[in-house]
């Protein structure tokens, strides 16, 4: 009789412990939001709380701000429901999307209002080069095989337009769009690829820059950041965030906060679409995303 009811209550238990998960992950008292520091991780938590406040008045719930070493770490972590959305970079939603079917609600924007960025390849005015194929036999200059707009969105348009890296041309690490520039100031190098807007970024240092050389081609276009939110959320739960997140991120108190850590000036609805992209670039690249 006893052994039958401790069996009964054990059995009991379980199930209540099961409807309170479940309605915690519907409906949780407290919203988790991850990222990864971008100055350092002492700084950046103590500076956050601000923002924390800010999305809570606007979503209605408590948000608490989670960080980690890595953006694997958030998806991992978005992936097991302990993260309800993250702040995270393309690559890492195309990730996430992948692992736990996470959804991709909001990008971010730059001062210009756009929620994109390209690569420009570059060359000098002199060297004879007009198109993507006068670039076989050329030295071209990335910055580093892991960066987006200094290697693999670049990379991947040449391949689309029928350069192969290994074969056509001698590919260079310059190690910083900075250097590119020099390299290409130089004439070490017969083109380069850097992100949209470096050669005005640093014409002061490197001077003749801008009447040296010109525009060549340019990138498709790179996502910015995204907010992504848990693949197991309830339709309800995630419409709240959003409108939440598209008050709070884009008010006066929010934006303030997100030029200051992130610079970027709002945020804007996303779909999963926006991302095709990556996923091109990813399979193009043999990038391995979890690294």
């Amino acid at each position: 009789m006893w052994k039958r009811l401790s069996v009964f209550l054990v059995f009991l238990v379980a199930i209540l412990f099961a409807f309170t998960g479940c309605g915690d992950k519907k409906d949780p008292k407290t919203l988790k939001l991850g990222f990864v520091p971008l100055i350092d991780g002492d700084k950046l938590i103590e500076s956050t709380a601000p923002l924390a406040d800010v999305l809570s008045k606007a979503i209605g719930k408590k948000v608490e701000i989670v960080t980690a070493t890595n953006y694997v770490g958030i998806v991992e972590g978005i992936s097991a429901s302990k993260i309800d959305f993250g702040i995270i970079p393309p690559f890492a939603y195309v990730l996430a999307n992948k692992e736990s079917n996470a959804q991709v609600i909001l990008k971010a924007k730059n001062k210009k209002g756009q929620s994109f960025y390209r690569s420009e390849f570059f060359v000098n005015k002199d060297s004879g080069i007009k198109s993507v194929e006068d670039l076989k036999g050329k030295k071209v200059a990335f910055v580093d095989p892991s960066s987006s707009s200094g290697y693999l969105y670049p990379g991947a348009f040449l391949k689309k337009n029928g350069i192969d890296l290994e074969k056509d041309i001698q590919v260079v690490y310059s190690g910083g769009h900075d250097k590119s520039l020099q390299l290409l100031l130089n004439k070490d190098v017969d083109a380069i690829a850097v992100y949209e807007g470096a050669r005005e970024k640093y014409q002061k240092e490197f001077d003749g820059i801008m009447e040296q050389t010109e525009v060549l081609c340019y990138s498709d276009n790179i996502p910015y950041i995204s907010v992504t939110v848990r693949g197991d959320m309830t339709p309800e739960l995630k419409e709240k965030i959003k409108e939440g997140l598209l008050k709070g991120l884009n008010g006066e108190d929010g934006k303030k906060l997100t030029i200051e850590l992130f610079s970027l000036y709002g945020f804007e609805e996303a779909q999963d679409s926006d991302y095709e992209g990556i996923r091109t670039t990813a399979e193009l690249m043999n990038i391995d995303l979890r690294k």
